[in-house]
């Protein structure tokens, strides 16, 4: 029952985190200004994760938009993704550790 209601967590922060991303990047486009930064970034993933759960995070990392997985490290321990809008390094990381990869865990 625990994993269930994870799933079901994890299924509205999903939905809320591709709500707000295409909420971002459409205003980006439809103002003058545009407030993009977008970086290639190298995420340290923090747990070990089997394929499976590294298929789900590439994935949805990529289906978010303004993101998108590159590639994974040999060692399965990195992630290379590129975002649009980066405030910094080290927030994207902490981000993708603790809201997707941890939500990963919880649920597969």
């Amino acid at each position: 029952m625990k994993r269930f209601i994870a799933f079901i967590e994890f299924i509205l922060f999903y939905l809320k985190e591709v709500v707000l991303a295409n909420i971002r990047v459409a205003a980006d486009v439809l103002t003058p200004k545009f407030q993009m930064n977008p970086k290639l970034v190298h995420i340290d993933i923090e747990y070990d994760l089997t394929d499976r759960q590294l298929t789900i995070l590439a994935n949805l990392i990529t289906m978010t938009p303004g993101t998108l997985s590159i590639d994974i490290a040999e060692d399965r321990k990195s992630l290379f993704i590129h975002a649009m809008y980066i405030e910094s390094d080290e927030a994207l990381k902490k981000e993708v550790n603790e809201n997707y990869v941890r939500r990963i865990l919880r649920v597969f």
